[in-house]
């Protein structure tokens, strides 16, 4: 028989799984060190998988709206206007600070519109028409 004060004797007594100190039969938790002996603890769910395929989803979910924004509300961009300034520059003159001669380039020629010659006439022998005389009245 076991005796009180030799519990690891004891029926149904046995070491706490974690700091070694005897339980008795009917102690769940260590006293000592407040482990669980016969209690099983069930693992957290696993909770972080679906945290992040709804982080991913929503990510995905972002994305396309900001890319359908972008879409809709893009305007096309100003273009840059260029100007233009002729300045007329006498043959000898010097070209003002900061202008650069524009490159010339030949002016296209077109041709000059040719007529057709004249049909050549060739004359042609004519015989003099017949006069008849005068009719004389009495």
């Amino acid at each position: 028989m076991a005796s009180i004060a030799n519990p690891q004797w004891a029926y149904g007594s046995l070491p706490c799984p974690h700091c070694g100190e005897w339980l008795h039969a009917q102690q769940d938790w260590c006293l000592n060190c407040g482990d669980p002996a016969r209690t099983v603890i069930a693992p957290a769910p696993r909770w972080r998988r679906p945290i992040y395929a709804l982080i991913a989803i929503l990510a995905v979910t972002i994305g396309v709206l900001v890319g359908a924004f972008v879409a809709v509300t893009d305007d096309d961009p100003l273009r840059a206007r260029t100007t233009t300034q002729t300045i007329t520059v006498q043959p000898g003159e010097a070209l003002a600070p900061g202008v650069t001669p524009a490159p010339t380039t030949p002016e296209p020629t077109t041709p000059e519109p040719t007529t057709p010659a004249p049909p050549t006439v060739v004359p042609t022998p004519t015989t003099p028409p017949a006069t008849t005389p005068p009719a004389t009245t009495p």
